[in-house]
């Protein structure tokens, strides 16, 4: 397969602005550039993906405002409006007695601000009704780069075994529930998961091409994922520790091992050809020990933070501050080296280049990453590096309005949140949440994706280990960290769906076979199988595939409920946590209905918000300049046309100072109770911790469920003695997939209540 050819693409088309006439040094002629247009054969062998990634776009743009900004979301909203007004006085941002925006590691990192203000300013400039500031505009960035997603297997088609699969890649990420409903959510999440298959993209490309783009293109993607989230440490330690073995493999498979005894002992006869296995070894061996002592040592140290923060602050202050003195110097330091090779390649004559003794023992094509990093131009590493560098200052600095503070907080503070959080450990989900939620939404992907894994593992490559290794290792590293989401599933499901594109590609060529020609797929069974065993292959296909399209339709369904029946609604939908309902756009429909009435619509109604439901009222609330947050006692007007309750001022009976009467007879405020969030039961979880002599409790949640087996056989309520019935069991999730039928209780609800003048005229 001719590598080069088939890897031409849009993006390559487009770059491929040289022509085929290279200057001439001894005529001085200039290089023409002219831009290439795809061919007809090109077209055709993009029309199957580019169809895909419309219906991914279409899956992930329609209705983008179908559901309320959820909590998370809503501050993202908030503060990327704040970060656009900041950029539009962008010179004030430098005077440190402004209030500007700045990275804060609560909020995770800057770049999703930056798109989202970007997204905000140029629907503005596009004339987008609300001065392009909505919902819809708010999640147009995940959406991209979710659609972008869907396409990138394209660029990794020969490792992934051919186009056949990676169309099965690209189709599956584009029509799988967590991918289309996380694309669809304004949080971070599917940045960095975008980020990250990008950076996978771009690693397997320089490898096999060695082009410079390649290796800026992954650095930029690092930068990205790293300003995104601070879950880009669990990357790096999956994709480290992956780089690591595998080199350690190439260095050992160019050493003889079983040649070394006498061919009639026992290692002369099974012991293996090279010492890559040993080296595997060995090398875990090292490692073992001390992943544990690191573990252990981030695990004491979370402990440490959080019992002695004011030390710990000062600590991470002091080294922000030695870090921010010692990056001048190291970037003058490299610029020098930079100029230094410059000269000597000025002053020196060409001469064939000869490889360096250590570097000649290298083989390309075994070694392909071992030499790709050992001969890697300094032009390249130095491009990326001053990329990835500007890139990262840029964004932590936010746009160089901090740059002393930003830089600093950009390489200590993101770490330093993330070890607080492992204690914290929010959601306080079981170990085994990932293994529950995932099957409830992903068939085809988990089914397939496990036959993925078999098939890697029996037909191995390089590439196909890492893909095990990258599925494994998130799958394991996530249920090991403190925090566990719904929205970090994407994480694990992404590698898993591309396994799962391998292990349905032979079923679909089998498929393809019997389909287009019978007589040449009874052939070309006869030729690879003994003939009792030719109708056992058609009966396989002819089952693999009614299993596969069960499995698809499955997904379907799923995806649509959760996107597009379901999308707010906690109580139906395990992967929607904690979710803003659509009573929120009930109440605001009343309040602007309100505005129209007695201010003309011109956002002049006197509103109160108790500081229990600032979030989301913050974002929705932005319009109104005469809304008072921390009601009543931070208000000064005790009687505004509106007033937002909650928490345990909840009933008008209960809101102090404010013109209600404990009789409900009031005849100022007329008053109705709002749901605000919802949520999932969770009596999945395992039971309650009881202290006794032998067990204190501590760090135990006092709270929890009836466990998982209980839960899927009786929801939240089984009775006395009740055992794990699988017939139960299926019939409730079976029950969920097609019904919505929830497992336990629907209760779990946040309350708002909502005030509004009698004399308005408008029923709350």
């Amino acid at each position: 397969m001719n590598i080069n050819k088939d890897t031409s693409s849009m993006v390559e088309i487009i770059e491929q602005v040289r022509g085929n006439t290279l200057a001439d040094p001894g005529k001085g002629r200039k290089r023409e550039f002219r831009l290439r247009l795809p061919t007809r054969e090109q077209w055709l062998r993009w029309l199957p993906f580019l169809a895909i990634i419309l219906l991914g776009a279409l899956l992930r743009f329609w209705q983008l405002n179908l559901k309320p900004a959820h909590h998370d979301e809503s501050l993202h909203a908030y503060f990327s409006l704040q970060l656009m007004h900041n950029l539009q006085h962008w010179q004030a941002c430098f005077d440190p007695k402004t209030t500007c925006y700045q990275y804060d590691p609560l909020l995770h990192g800057p770049f999703q601000f930056h798109i989202i203000a970007l997204v905000y300013q140029v629907c503005q400039w596009l004339g987008v009704p609300d001065h392009g500031v909505n919902d819809v505009t708010l999640r147009i960035a995940a959406a991209s780069l979710g659609t972008i997603i869907v396409g990138l297997p394209y660029f990794i088609r020969d490792y992934l075994g051919g186009r056949l699969t990676a169309l099965l890649a690209c189709f599956i990420l584009a029509i799988s529930p967590c991918m289309v409903y996380f694309s669809r959510f304004a949080r971070e999440d599917i940045y960095m998961a975008c980020f990250t298959l990008l950076l996978v993209v771009a690693a397997g490309r320089y490898v096999r091409n060695h082009k410079g783009r390649w290796l800026v293109i992954g650095a930029l993607a690092f930068v990205l994922s790293y300003a995104t989230k601070e879950a880009t440490f669990l990357s790096i330690a999956v994709f480290g520790s992956f780089l690591i073995g595998l080199i350690c493999w190439e260095i050992g498979a160019r050493v003889a091992f079983r040649s070394r005894f006498k061919t009639d002992t026992a290692l002369g006869l099974y012991a293996p050809r090279t010492a890559a296995p040993v080296s595997i070894l060995l090398l875990l061996m090292i490692c073992a020990p001390l992943a544990r002592w690191f573990f252990n040592w981030m695990k004491e140290a979370s402990i440490y933070i959080n019992t002695n923060t004011t030390t710990a602050n000062a600590m991470v202050k002091d080294l922000k501050s030695q870090t921010v003195a010692i990056l001048p110097w190291l970037g003058l330091a490299l610029m020098c080296y930079v100029l230094v090779c410059w000269i000597l390649e000025q002053f020196k004559k060409p001469v064939k280049p000869v490889k360096r003794s250590w570097t000649s023992r290298i083989e390309p094509v075994s070694q392909p990453v071992l030499h790709t990093v050992v001969t890697m131009p300094r032009r390249h590493w130095f491009w990326a590096l001053v990329a990835g560098s500007f890139l990262f200052v840029l964004l932590y600095s936010v746009v160089f309005t901090n740059l002393a503070g930003g830089v600093g907080d950009g390489i200590w503070q993101g770490l330093y949140y993330w070890l607080q959080q492992q204690q914290v450990a929010r959601g306080g989900q079981p170990w085994y949440y990932y293994l529950i939620l995932i099957p409830l939404y992903e068939q085809i992907g988990i089914v397939f994706g496990i036959a993925g894994v078999i098939r890697c593992l029996r037909h191995p490559d390089p590439f196909r280990l890492f893909l095990v290794y990258w599925f494994v290792g998130t799958v394991g590293i996530y249920s090991w960290a403190g925090e566990k989401m719904p929205w970090l599933m994407i994480h694990m499901v992404m590698p898993m769906i591309l396994l799962a594109a391998i292990g349905l590609e032979p079923l679909l060529n089998n498929v393809r076979l019997l389909v287009t020609n019978r007589r040449e797929y009874t052939k070309s069974v006869r030729n690879q199988v003994q003939s009792n065993r030719r109708k056992g292959t058609v009966v396989g296909t002819i089952l693999g595939t009614i299993i596969a399209i069960g499995l698809l339709v499955l997904t379907l369904q799923n995806m649509f409920q959760v996107t597009f029946v379901h999308s707010a609604d906690g109580p139906h939908e395990m992967m929607i946590y904690v979710q803003t309902t659509t009573d929120v756009q009930t109440v605001m429909k009343k309040i602007d209905l309100v505005d129209e009435k007695k201010y003309q619509g011109k956002h002049h109604t006197n509103i109160g918000v108790m500081s229990e439901v600032s979030w989301p009222f913050f974002w929705y609330l932005r319009d109104y300049p005469n809304v008072c947050y921390g009601f009543p006692t931070s208000c000064a007007d005790a009687n505004p046309d509106i007033i937002i309750t909650g928490g345990d001022n909840l009933d008008k009976n209960q809101v102090h100072d404010s013109p209600g009467s404990s009789s409900g007879k009031s005849s100022s405020y007329l008053f109705h109770r709002y749901h605000l969030r919802s949520w999932w039961d969770e009596g999945y979880k395992p039971k309650a911790c009881v202290p006794s002599g032998a067990n204190s409790c501590q760090g135990e949640p006092s709270w929890g469920g009836v466990g998982p087996l209980l839960w899927l056989s009786y929801g939240d309520t089984p009775p006395d003695g009740a055992l794990f019935n699988p017939v139960l069991a299926s019939t409730h999730v079976w029950d969920w997939w097609w019904t919505r039928q929830p497992f336990g209780s629907t209760a779990g609800t946040t309350d708002m209540g909502f005030f509004m003048r009698s004399d308005l005229g408008v029923n709350p």
